[in-house]
C-alpha cells in the first residue's frame, strides 16, 4: 500500500467504531474483551498495534511469538512492547507466549532436540511467559525445520514437564483442508497469498491426518494438558469429531482466529454450530490473529491496517450478528460473489465467556483430575 493511502487508512481506522467490540457500540454489551492471538514483531510499528488495540477497545491482548521471516526470535520484541503499552495504554493487559528457538531442530542428534525442547520451555518460563507457543504443527513449517513426530521420545519430556507444570500451551496444528485441495471460494489474492508462502501442500509435505494422530496421543498419554489449538483446529466440517476431543480432554480448549473458511463452514451449518457453541461455550476463545501475514515475511512490512480490519469485521460479523448477512469480497478472505452468513444468535453469557473469560481460566486454571 502505498504510503500515502496508509496513513489515510491509519487515520480511518481509528475512528471506525464498526470494529469496537466493547461497550455500547455493539449490540449486547460485553464488559471486557480479551484477543488471545495477536503476533507482534518491531517492524510492523508498535503505534499501529496501539492504535489497533484501542480502537477495538481491547483489555487484554495475548502476542503469540512465532519467528520473523521463520529465522528471527522475536520474543524480545514482545517484551518491549508490553512495556511500551504499560506506559502509553496502560488500560490493556499483555500476556506473553513464547515461540521455540528453531535452531533447537539442527541439532543431528534426537537426545540433544529432546533437552533443547525442555531448557527451550524453562527459560521462556524464567524469563517471564506466560505460556508457550508452538507453531511446529504447520505443515510448512514442520517440513523447513524437519521438527520431528510429536508422539515420539524427543517430544515426551516436553510434554511431560507442560502437564506437570500446567503450562498453557498455543499450538497450530494441520491447515485448512483447502491447502491441500485447493479452494473455489478464496480470492486470486488469497490464492497467490498461499502460494507466496509456501501453503500449498502436496504429498511431500505433513498429512493432516497423521498430526491429528499424533496430537490424539499426545492428549491420550498426558490427559491434564493445557492446550489450545486455534482456529477450531482446522475441524469447521468435522464438529462431532472437535466436540469428541472436547469431551475426552479437559484441558484442551479453541479459538476462532480466521481463515475465513471456518465461518464459511459454520454458517453451512448453523444448527449444528449453534448446539456445538451451546454446549462448548466454556472452550471457545476470541482471537483475530492480527500481525500473521506481516510477520511470517521475510522483509520487514509494516502492520497493514486494511487486513487487520478485515480480520475484525470477519469475526465480529459471525459473532454478533442477529439476523442473516452478507460476507461480500474483499481482497483479503472472500473471492468474487457475495455469500449470506446465518448468525450464531449467541447469548449475552455465550459472547461474554468467548470474549474474555475462557483465556483468562486457560491462562489460570489448573486442569482438574480426568
Amino acid at each position: 500500500m502505498p504510503l500515502a493511502s496508509s496513513l489515510s487508512y491509519l487515520s480511518s481506522f481509528y475512528n471506525a467504531p464498526d470494529l469496537r467490540l466493547r461497550g455500547s457500540l455493539i449490540e449486547g454489551k460485553c464488559d471486557t474483551v480479551f484477543d488471545c492471538h495477536m503476533h507482534y514483531s518491531s517492524d510492523l510499528d508498535p503505534g499501529r498495534f496501539l492504535r489497533v488495540i484501542e480502537t477495538c477497545g481491547y483489555d487484554a491482548v495475548a502476542l503469540q511469538c512465532i519467528c520473523k521471516g521463520n529465522t528471527r526470535v522475536t520474543r524480545t520484541d514482545a517484551f518491549a512492547f508490553r512495556d511500551l503499552c504499560a506506559a502509553r495504554l496502560p488500560s490493556c493487559e499483555v500476556r506473553i507466549f513464547g515461540g521455540m528457538d528453531p535452531a533447537i531442530y539442527r541439532a543431528e542428534q534426537p537426545d540433544l532436540i529432546r533437552e533443547g525442547l525442555i531448557s527451550c520451555l524453562r527459560e521462556l518460563l524464567t524469563a517471564g511467559c506466560d505460556g508457550i507457543k508452538l507453531l511446529e504443527g504447520k505443515p510448512n513449517i514442520r517440513k523447513m525445520f524437519r521438527v520431528p513426530d510429536f508422539d515420539g521420545e524427543v517430544w515426551a519430556g516436553f510434554w511431560e514437564e507442560a502437564e506437570r507444570r500446567q503450562v498453557p500451551v498455543v499450538m497450530h496444528v494441520n491447515d485448512p483442508e483447502e491447502f491441500w485441495t485447493g479452494s473455489p471460494d478464496a480470492s486470486p489474492e488469497e490464492i497467490a497469498f498461499r502460494k507466496r508462502s509456501g501453503w500449498m501442500y502436496d504429498e511431500t509435505y505433513p498429512n493432516n491426518e497423521d498430526q491429528y494422530g499424533q496430537m490424539e496421543r499426545v492428549l491420550e498419554r498426558h490427559p491434564r494438558l493445557k492446550i489450545l489449538f486455534p482456529h477450531f483446529f482446522f475441524m469447521s466440517r468435522q464438529l462431532p469429531r472437535l466436540g469428541d476431543l472436547l469431551t475426552r480432554f479437559p484441558g484442551v480448549m479453541t479459538d476462532l482466529t480466521p481463515g475465513v473458511e471456518l465461518f464459511l463452514n459454520l454458517s453451512d451449518q448453523i444448527e449444528e454450530a449453534r448446539r456445538f457453541f451451546e454446549r462448548f461455550q466454556d472452550r471457545i476463545c476470541y482471537g483475530t490473529d492480527i500481525g500473521s501475514r506481516q510477520v511470517i515475511l521475510e522483509e520487514d512490512a509494516l502492520l497493514n491496517m486494511e487486513e487487520t480490519a478485515s480480520r475484525v469485521r470477519l469475526v465480529k460479523g459471525f459473532l454478533f450478528s442477529e439476523r442473516p448477512y452478507i460476507l461480500t469480497p474483499d481482497a483479503y478472505y472472500r473471492g468474487p460473489g457475495e455469500k449470506q452468513m446465518q448468525p450464531l444468535l449467541l447469548t449475552e453469557t455465550q459472547k461474554q465467556k468467548i470474549l474474555d473469560g475462557n483465556f483468562r481460566r486457560f491462562i489460570s486454571d489448573p486442569v482438574g483430575p480426568v
